[in-house]
C-alpha cells in the first residue's frame, strides 16, 4: 500500500504600503508656493495657470508642486509603489502623476 501526502509550504510574506496624507501633502505645497519662482512669476494667474478651491496653483488643470522639501520625491514614491496597482516603470507612474500633478523637470525626476 503506498499513501501519498501532499505538504503545502507557505512562507510568510510582507508587504508594505507608502500611505500619503493629501490634506498634508497640499499645506506642503501650499507652503512652498510662496518661495518658489516660478509660481510666484505666474501668480496671480495668467493663461495656463489658475487657482483651485483650495488655494492651489494650477498649471494646464494640474496641481503645480514646488520644488520643495522633497514633494517631487514625495509623490513619485506614493505612485511608483501604490500597492494596490502594483510597482509600475516610469511610463506608468508618468502617467499616473501627470494626470494631477505638474512641474518642469517631471518627467526627468520619473526617469
Amino acid at each position: 500500500m503506498v499513501f501519498i501526502q501532499a505538504t503545502v509550504l507557505l512562507s510568510p510574506s510582507l508587504h508594505t504600503a507608502t500611505v500619503m496624507n493629501m490634506d498634508t501633502l497640499y499645506q506642503d505645497i501650499l507652503l512652498a508656493l510662496p518661495s518658489d519662482p516660478i509660481a510666484t512669476k505666474h501668480i496671480p494667474v495668467d493663461g495656463w495657470w489658475s487657482i483651485d478651491l483650495n488655494n492651489l496653483s494650477l498649471l494646464d488643470n494640474r496641481i503645480y508642486v514646488p520644488s520643495a522639501s522633497n514633494l517631487h520625491s514625495h509623490l513619485l514614491q506614493y505612485n511608483h509603489d501604490y500597492i494596490l496597482a502594483g510597482h509600475f516603470g516610469q511610463n506608468k507612474t508618468l502617467e499616473l502623476v501627470h494626470c494631477r500633478y505638474s512641474w518642469p523637470s517631471l518627467r526627468a525626476d520619473v526617469q
